[in-house]
């Protein structure tokens, strides 16, 4: 495959089972030290031995992802969910990964008005719970966008950032600012350039869909169903304008492709073709 070297931070993600889905795609990102997630799931014995032979002595820009069902930000102080953490965690240091991705919580949180503050309290403090056993481990978390819009982590940020929670980073799905947002993609890359200026890192999950559901469909089926050009979220761009976009934006934060695995590496090369070309039209018109 014939890689920019500017797009070196595209990767993978998997999940922690069929080792004959995972293999291909690990071997290919340890030969390119391209970005691999790894989502803590399933446990699968023969996937996890896998794991163990290959990924501590591999180098790779790694980074999990916590079984957010059950181990998410809104639980955690529930001291039988909190050893269930120290696991995930322990795992990914075993392996190598740098950090780690959850969400707020497996479902919608409140949307009523006279429950914001309180709702907003509530993470705080879990948010601190968490940031307290990452400084234990040494060990960052991003926390994913899922079913909110823009304000409320902007809110939650402010106050990451003021309660000194030094621990607690952001992770941009792409998809789902789409699905569960009522803004655009530029009003989210303002957050993201503001967190940065707050010191945070970012993370970024990329994948598309039609706009009724979290489908998690690859790049080149989105192009086949018509649903990369411009709409009312990426727009002024299209789907791979704004990859490039981000691309160009956050050039350190790994972006991971959260699609099938069977298209996963097709998907890859055409986004990474795709983006190229841009680039190199941007170039030719600034020559």
């Amino acid at each position: 495959m014939n890689m920019d070297r500017h797009l070196s931070t595209f990767g993978y993600k998997v999940v922690d089972r069929r080792r004959d889905e995972v293999e291909p795609l690990l071997l290919q990102s340890i030969q390119e030290q391209r970005p691999f997630e790894i989502g803590l799931y399933f446990h699968d014995p023969a996937t996890h031995d896998f794991f163990d032979n290959l990924l501590p002595k591999s180098g790779l820009p790694l980074n999990t992802h916590f079984d957010h069902r059950y181990l998410n930000v809104f639980c955690l102080d529930d001291d039988d969910m909190l050893d269930r953490l120290r696991r995930q965690i322990e795992t990914s240091l075993q392996w190598g990964s740098s950090y780690g991705i959850n969400h707020l919580a497996a479902f919608s949180l409140t949307r009523r008005p006279e429950y914001q503050d309180t709702l907003h309290e509530k993470l705080i403090e879990q948010l601190r719970i968490l940031n307290r056993l990452c400084r234990e481990y040494r060990f960052p978390v991003y926390i994913e966008n899922t079913y909110h819009d823009v304000a409320l982590y902007q809110r939650l940020f402010g106050d990451v950032v003021r309660h000194k929670l030094d621990q607690i980073h952001f992770c941009f799905d792409f998809g789902h600012a789409k699905v569960w947002s009522k803004r655009s993609l530029q009003t989210w890359l303002e957050l993201m350039r503001q967190l940065e200026r707050w010191g945070k890192n970012l993370h970024l999950h990329l994948h598309t869909n039609r706009g009724l559901s979290d489908e998690h469909l690859s790049f080149i089926e989105g192009d086949w169903m018509d649903i990369c050009g411009i709409d009312d979220y990426t727009a002024p761009w299209n789907s791979f304008e704004a990859l490039s976009l981000l691309d160009h934006s956050f050039p350190a934060a790994r972006k991971v492709m959260e699609v099938p695995p069977s298209e996963a590496k097709e998907n890859l090369q055409h986004v990474i073709e795709a983006v190229n070309r841009i680039r190199n039209n941007e170039r030719l018109i600034n020559a």
